[in-house]
């Protein structure tokens, strides 16, 4: 019997899954428990045949325990598995592991300790999933676990990149550093782009774009500079989070009164997009942008600007020597405003759109370019549930 594996992703209010069978890791089953200790929603996509069954409804989540195991229950209702030991591991994405791990791993008791140890650079994730697997290591005990850490891919960045001008000694005692995150999918897209382009080793500036959003260098296939840093505030204007800021503006409203949680609070998930124009979501700004709303021409003229500023900046890192610049995740897969204003705002190499193909349906991968563009420009849609799959597949052999 083909074996299964089963995808977790767990927020502070979600918990999102997905099933894999077989070699081939084809998906048979995804869904969601989101609203987890507010007041609950509970979504499950089945394969039936050739399409996908959907069965949602409203239901008391009380917290994480209770998700796992309406998950379960209602996986083995819709016949997705009869047998936790039709399972072969369970793959969890971390957020950060600081530099203790370079690839996935099977989790022990050490993998636990340094996933702890990290919570400070990463408050609203790790908890979360280091309660999510301690959950899934008491009730199915015979199945093994497996970390993906979505910093680990950036363990390549040479110090000049990643150290910050601060007391040398200072950043070594305290583990202060640029980590970079969005690893995961970074690695899948460089994957992909070796088969698109035919190339063993590839160089890419790859932007995913999504509410959370970093652009990154890829040098002969590996992460040479990414925009976000010791946290994922640093970089990019987000749904949410400020991106690049003076950082004496923490501590100017730490002077203000503001204690460190406030300051937090605002930085996180009151700026970006949400500062600027009062929703997060690019979609809902674009539709105010079409109704003439000034605001959210302001907020979006700003938040391409800064992807296409890093575009130009990593062009340069990487020498010119470019062999495509890739937009991915949900914005950069999906919104055509987004992708066109920031080509139209890089003025030191040609990046033009071609129209058609930038509003042409595709499945894995689109070249949307002008073949007067000076690098090939791709929108690819990114996998991190089946790269973390295939690490899985790898470590329970």
């Amino acid at each position: 019997m083909d074996k299964k594996i089963l995808i977790i992703n767990a927020g502070s209010s979600s918990l999102k899954y997905k099933v894999f069978l077989g070699k081939n890791h084809k998906v048979i089953c995804y869904g969601l428990c989101e609203r987890i200790g507010i007041d609950g929603n509970f979504k499950i996509n089945c394969l039936a045949g050739k399409k996908f069954k959907t069965y949602e409804k409203k239901i008391n989540i009380k917290d994480h325990t209770d998700a796992i195991d309406l998950i379960l229950k209602q996986m083995k209702t819709h016949k997705i598995y009869n047998k936790i030991t039709e399972f072969s591991g369970i793959g969890h994405r971390v957020v950060n592991c600081g530099t203790v791990y370079t690839n996935s791993v099977l989790v022990n008791d050490k993998c636990l300790k340094v996933i702890e140890d990290h919570i400070p650079v990463a408050p609203l994730h790790n908890p979360h999933e280091l309660k999510v697997i301690k959950i899934f290591m008491k009730k199915l005990p015979k199945v093994k676990n497996i970390a993906a850490f979505d910093n680990s891919f950036h363990s390549t960045i040479p110090e000049l990149n990643y150290r910050y001008a601060i007391d040398k000694q200072l950043a070594d005692k305290w583990e202060i550093r640029k980590f970079g995150y969005h690893g995961i999918s970074y690695k899948y897209i460089t994957k992909q782009m070796e088969k698109i382009l035919h190339k063993k080793q590839v160089n890419l500036i790859v932007c995913h774009i999504g509410n959370g959003a970093s652009i990154s260098a890829i040098k002969n296939s590996k992460s040479y500079d990414t925009s976000m840093g010791l946290t994922p505030l640093e970089g990019l204007v987000m749904g949410t989070r400020c991106g690049d800021m003076d950082p004496s503006v923490a501590v100017f409203l730490m002077r203000k009164g503001m204690n460190d949680k406030q300051i937090d609070e605002t930085l996180n998930k009151k700026s970006g997009l949400q500062g600027l124009v009062g929703s997060s979501d690019v979609r809902d700004v674009c539709n105010k942008l079409e109704k003439g709303n000034k605001d959210a021409k302001f907020a979006l003229t700003m938040y391409v600007k800064r992807i296409a500023k890093y575009i130009v900046s990593y062009a340069n890192e990487l020498e010119g020597k470019v062999d495509a610049i890739v937009f991915t995740a949900g914005v950069g897969e999906n919104q055509n405003y987004i992708v066109n204003e920031t080509c139209k705002n890089i003025k030191l190499f040609n990046a033009e759109i071609n129209d058609k193909k930038l509003i042409e349906k595709y499945n894995d991968y689109i070249l949307v370019s002008s073949n007067s563009a000076t690098y090939p420009i791709y929108r690819v849609r990114t996998d991190e549930e089946l790269m973390i799959a295939n690490d899985v597949q790898n470590l329970t052999k």
